[in-house]
């Protein structure tokens, strides 16, 4: 007679682990273990009972955490027996981590004044709710978490949170050009109910380099030779033609708030206008058919000065052979275009999208050395030289203030061509856009727009709109704005792993997402940047009951707790309480908080307000020429 035996453990066991047991009347090569599904290394041993052969399983890939199967099979497949085995730790224990800071490496050096770290980690087999970085003389940065790693998710594969696992911050540190500083990096990892991990201290040294003195002779050199060519440019200058440098006409929110306020402008206040942009892309046909050139050139050469000072010299020659009395530069990044039009003397806005302190924003466009230190001197002088910083919240105004002047800095808070639903969309509507979109008429959905990328939070969404299911078992999460990034597919391959596929849908990237926002019953933004988000306003407009991630522009527009709800960014916990308690909230009460929004937001929503803000702007520095 064939039997079996499992030697079980006393208490919970680690990620990989061995278990022993024995087997009678049958050999030990006929014999084969499976734990969590999963066939194991088998080996024999010895301390069997009398006349019963002893063997020792080991798991051939980490286990998640959880009750996971022991079973035990005979000859041709035969089960002979199954356990269960307890994968975690004990009440009051350290929570299992699986950590791995891939940089900066122990007493490295690291070159500029910003310390990148970045990791990945898994508590009890999650992705934790919060990532803390901690370099000295720094404070705390919260990491941004739930980053694509496919290498950790092929080396984990039972672990559905492994492919979102990783984590980074960039954490600037006030070393002064030339200086040099040994800080401290330590890591800590939470998650609610879990518990918390703080990796061992690591020292690297931080190393500012120098400006080159033969940079700094070269650009004033060059920028001479610029501001000469210049001077044998005809200038003849039409106060209502504005020059629009930009930099993308592809898809994108930036892109289409210049688009919408292109068409105020032309077709409102009778403006001429010429775009110019590195970048070609769909909204080209929309400026055609405005009547508005498109002028495609080289992209923003911004490598080293000669380049910086060739390609500027360039753009100031259109400017100021373009005919227009007055320039407009759109995006932080745009800011050798700001440069150019200044040299050619044409008053100047520039319309600060980004809410990026500059060493973060320099750091994420161009790498760890950041720009050369001449060119940065260009980017940092052209903020204080342009005739008006404009920003869409004033949250980024006072970030920047501090590069320009007061009087120079404005806020002009954009709005949204669907104020035209009027804070409120009929049951007839919401039941067509369902039905055209396949949405079943029981379900709670929770949308989110924005083209899908690591700052907007899209993974943690996932994670906590799970988490809350229990509450909530007919919701949907709807993300539009997907595309075939490493994030995107990141995100795919953890619905997969997850079997979410009923339940999160990731819907592609839509020039008009009007039916989403008629179709869904909560908004949720989890941004971890944002300067004035335009998906909040377009929730709001269609009556949707909003939860927004706590940053910039977002607090502007909702209170907490009367016009929707807030919770801290890149915090999963913080966004499951939020949820938690919109879901807790009566229907009555969820209306109320959208009509108490749309009420406080209605006084600028209107598409056309901003475009006549920016007319008189641009008027005003038109005609009153050079400071």
């Amino acid at each position: 007679m064939i039997s079996a035996f499992v030697d079980l453990p006393a208490g919970p066991v680690g990620h990989q682990f061995e278990l022993t047991g024995w087997v009678r009347g049958i050999a030990p090569a006929d014999v084969s273990v499976h734990i969590a599904g999963r066939p194991t290394t088998l080996r024999e041993r010895e301390g069997a009972p009398q006349g019963a052969a002893g063997w020792a399983a080991h798991t051939t890939q980490p286990v998640p955490n959880g009750v996971q199967p022991v079973r035990v099979f005979g000859p041709a497949g035969e089960l002979l027996l199954e356990e269960i085995v307890v994968v975690g730790s004990n009440e009051g224990d350290d929570p299992l981590a699986l950590v791995e800071l891939d940089g900066p490496a122990p007493d490295a050096e690291v070159t500029g004044d910003l310390v990148l770290v970045t990791g990945w980690a898994m508590l009890n087999s999650r992705a934790p709710s919060m990532v803390e970085v901690f370099v000295e003389g720094s404070g705390v940065t919260r990491a941004r978490t739930r980053l694509p790693r496919p290498d950790v998710g092929a080396a984990f594969p039972d672990f559905p949170d492994a492919v979102v696992s990783g984590f980074e911050a960039r954490v600037p540190v006030d070393i002064p050009p030339g200086g040099a500083r040994r800080v401290s990096i330590r890591v800590r990892l939470t998650t609610h109910g879990v518990g918390e991990w703080t990796s061992p201290t690591r020292f690297v040294t931080v190393r500012n380099p120098a400006g080159d003195a033969a940079d700094e002779l070269l650009a004033d050199e060059l920028e001479a030779q610029s501001l000469s060519l210049l001077e044998g440019v005809r200038d003849r200058r039409d106060p209502k033609h504005v020059l629009v440098l930009t930099h993308s006409l592809a898809i994108g929110g930036g892109q289409l708030w210049l688009q919408e306020l292109l068409t105020g402008l032309v077709k409102k206040h009778d403006w001429r206008a010429t775009v110019v942009t590195p970048v070609d892309g769909p909204l080209r046909d929309d400026c055609a058919a405005l009547g508005v050139p498109v002028h495609l050139t080289s992209h923003y050469r911004i490598g080293d000065i000669a380049s910086y000072e060739g390609h500027v010299s360039e753009l100031a020659m259109i400017a100021r052979a373009s005919g227009a009395g007055v320039a407009l530069v759109n995006t932080l990044g745009a800011f050798s275009a700001a440069d150019a039009t200044k040299r050619a003397g044409l008053p100047t806005a520039w319309v600060v999208h980004e809410s990026f302190e500059l060493a973060d924003f320099s750091f994420q466009n161009w790498g760890p050395a950041g720009l050369a230190p001449a060119v940065k001197q260009r980017w940092e002088r052209s903020l204080g030289t342009v005739d008006r910083l404009l920003f869409v919240a004033d949250a980024t105004r006072e970030m920047f203030v501090g590069h320009s002047t007061p009087q120079r800095c404005r806020t002009i808070r954009y709005g949204t061509p669907m104020v035209r639903f009027g804070g409120r969309i009929s049951e007839h509507r919401r039941r067509e856009a369902r039905e055209r979109l396949g949405v079943p008429k029981d379900a709670l959905l929770l949308l989110n727009v924005g083209v899908v990328e690591p700052r907007k939070g899209q993974a943690g969404l996932i994670a906590a709109a799970e988490r809350v299911r229990h509450v909530a078992p007919n919701l949907v999460v709807a993300i539009v704005g997907q595309h075939p990034t490493p994030y995107g597919l990141a995100l795919d391959d953890l619905v997969a792993r997850g079997g979410l596929e009923e339940s999160v849908r990731l819907v592609p990237i839509q020039r008009d997402p009007t039916p989403w926002f008629h179709a869904a019953d909560l908004f949720v933004n989890a941004s971890d940047i944002e300067s004035l988000p335009r998906s909040i306003l377009e929730a709001v407009c269609c009556g949707l009951p909003v939860l927004a991630s706590d940053v910039f522009g977002a607090r502007e527009m909702i209170e907490d707790g009367r016009t929707g709800w807030l919770f801290e960014p890149n915090n999963a916990d913080a966004l499951t309480v939020a949820l938690l308690r919109a879901l807790d909230t009566p229907a009555e009460r969820r209306r109320e908080f959208a009509d108490n929004a749309f009420a406080k937001l209605s006084d600028w929503l209107e598409p056309t307000g901003y475009a006549d803000e920016y007319s008189d702007v641009l008027s005003e520095i038109a005609n009153q020429g050079e400071r």
